[in-house]
């Protein structure tokens, strides 16, 4: 946006958490109850793989207070719990992370269990999300980093419109005792095909 140039929607604001729905899917503000189903994928080493150290129920809860929480209150993230519409059981999580308002750009970060992984639940609810994002956040940007040896990830990226924008090599110790490559992908408002 030039000098001058207004923006065409309104920044959304934060006052009720917004409940997003797909086809199958209804994405919704993750609560402490969900704990335990948050641990299923936060606690599995193989989903975990390439996002640091696994998490215990303790953990879960800080992560839903000073993480999720904290960030809807500060108007700079916000992080959806995936469930079916006819299963409230969090199959995983979606977030906005990072928000800057003046530059119109966010970070995205996902995470599924593994038992949901192969059936499109990932790809429907970060669309839902990009949509919300492009629409009722006004953002003009929505970045995501994954591990380049992260193939699913790569994979679901470049199915949705992402475009691989460069690499941050070496930037991620993890568990197999080895330095790994970050992709860094980016996805435009007017890219978007949602």
């Amino acid at each position: 946006m030039g000098l001058g140039q207004t923006r065409t929607n309104a920044d959304f604001d934060f006052s009720t958490f917004p409940v997003l729905t797909t086809e199958r899917l209804v994405l919704r503000q993750v609560q402490h109850t969900d704990a335990p189903a948050v641990l299923v994928s936060f606690g599995d080493p193989v989903v975990q793989r390439y996002n640091g150290p696994v998490l215990d129920l303790n953990g879960v809860h800080d992560m839903i207070t000073n993480e999720m929480r904290a960030g809807y209150e500060k108007k700079e993230s916000l992080a959806w719990g995936i469930t079916r519409r006819d299963n409230d059981t969090v199959m995983g999580m979606i977030g906005l992370w990072g928000w800057n308002k003046h530059h119109r750009r966010v970070m995205l970060g996902y995470d599924l269990a593994r038992v949901y992984w192969g059936n499109g639940y990932a790809t429907e609810g970060i669309t839902a999300v990009l949509t919300f994002a492009f629409t009722q956040m006004n953002l003009n940007r929505v970045e995501a980093y994954t591990i380049a040896d992260n193939h699913r990830s790569v994979r679901l990226l470049e199915r949705l419109g992402f475009t691989r924008e460069g690499t941050r090599r070496s930037s991620s110790w993890e568990d197999d005792g080895t330095f790994h490559d970050s992709a860094i992908y980016g996805l435009l408002a007017d890219e978007w095909q949602g």
